[in-house]
């Protein structure tokens, strides 16, 4: 399995990074009102239009995701 390639995202100031557990790093993605629409109608899902990342050690957000492409291989590679 494909591993997230963490050089194209921001990592906190206490060394955390995008692919860290949940117990490290809180994740929120932000959908569009239609993408809730789709879910809770038809159970399908799109992909959010931001990911936040913030990191529970330092206390700071230290990276928004908003370009498609970055979100798309996060989502796809991403820890399951």
């Amino acid at each position: 399995m494909a591993k997230i390639d963490l050089t194209k995202y921001k990592s906190s100031p206490a060394g955390k990074t995008v692919d860290s557990s949940e117990d490290e790093v809180l994740v929120k993605e932000k959908y569009t009102p239609f993408s809730w629409f789709l879910f809770n109608i038809w159970g399908t899902t799109r992909m959010p239009y931001e990911v936040n990342f913030y990191c529970k050690e330092s206390g700071e957000w230290f990276e928004k995701l908003t370009d498609p492409e970055l979100i798309r291989h996060y989502i796809l590679y991403r820890r399951k």
